[in-house]
């Protein structure tokens, strides 16, 4: 996909983290504006035409405003977003409504928070987050070119199991309970999870349980070893040594603030 060539200065209109227990908006259609957002916890229903695709931890939503879109969200979700004027010199071709996050969004969803951050601390400075925001549609062009991994059962597959792990997040969660559900062996669920979103059953489980865990001990005050009980674990140090293990910082360590 080329990527578009701009003739002015792309202007911010928001950039910020939002968190809530349940969510549902409908953005009716609009010319140059551009909303890009990857979802850091729970998922999003996106409605639009007639046809309804869910988005998950890791994924990344381009709205680009030209058909009603519809969002909702039934339980507690997170997503950073950042969205911007923009005119090019002309169409370029549609970036996808979800960029999954097993063709590689990990740089997208930096850029995003690069430009989260400086809005909120510098919310007069306007070149640095342009930059950064042509940077992103460059990203989000270059995964879009990328060939999909796995057949479209196989994505399916892994679709109905994100569902399921969603479903029952609070809930002590095995790869062969998920298996299970789908019919499906343990080994062969790991082997399309790790192919389709490039980590492990476990991996996701626990990541999404581990943010979660963080979420409500920084936003609700939740102490660890409750939160812990709430996602499963029954031993809050252990959730201390696993958070410190996949991200090597302490699960008390304060999040640097997102927020307009």
């Amino acid at each position: 996909m080329n990527e578009p060539l701009f003739n002015s200065v792309p202007d911010v209109i928001f950039a910020h983290a939002f968190t809530a227990d349940s969510y549902r908006q409908t953005l009716a259609s609009s010319r140059d504006i551009i909303e890009i957002t990857y979802i850091t916890e729970g998922s999003l229903s996106l409605s639009y035409g007639g046809v309804t695709e869910t988005a998950f931890s890791g994924d990344v939503v381009t709205n680009r405003y030209e058909a009603p879109l519809t969002v909702d969200a039934r339980s507690r979700h997170s997503h950073h977003t950042v969205c911007f004027t923009f005119e090019t010199k002309e169409p370029f071709s549609a970036i996808p409504l979800i960029t999954r996050s097993g063709a590689g969004t990990s740089q997208i969803c930096r850029l995003i928070d690069g430009i989260i951050m400086i809005h909120t601390l510098y919310p007069d400075e306007r070149m640095r987050p342009a930059g950064l925001f042509i940077q992103l549609i460059g990203e989000l062009c270059a995964v879009s070119d990328r060939p999909v991994s796995g057949t479209p059962g196989e994505i399916l597959y892994v679709k109905r199991a994100k569902e399921y792990i969603y479903d029952h997040i609070t809930e002590p969660l095995m790869q062969k309970t998920v298996g299970a559900y789908l019919d499906i062996s343990p080994e062969y669920l790991c082997l399309l999870f790790r192919k389709i979103d490039g980590r492990s059953v476990i991996r996701f489980i626990n990541e999404i349980k581990l943010e979660s865990i963080k979420d409500l001990m920084q936003t609700r005050g939740v102490s660890l070893c409750r939160a812990a009980e709430q996602y499963g674990y029954s031993d809050g140090n252990y959730v201390s040594r696993l958070y410190k293990k996949y991200y090597n910082e302490n699960i008390t360590a304060k999040k640097q603030p997102k927020n307009k």
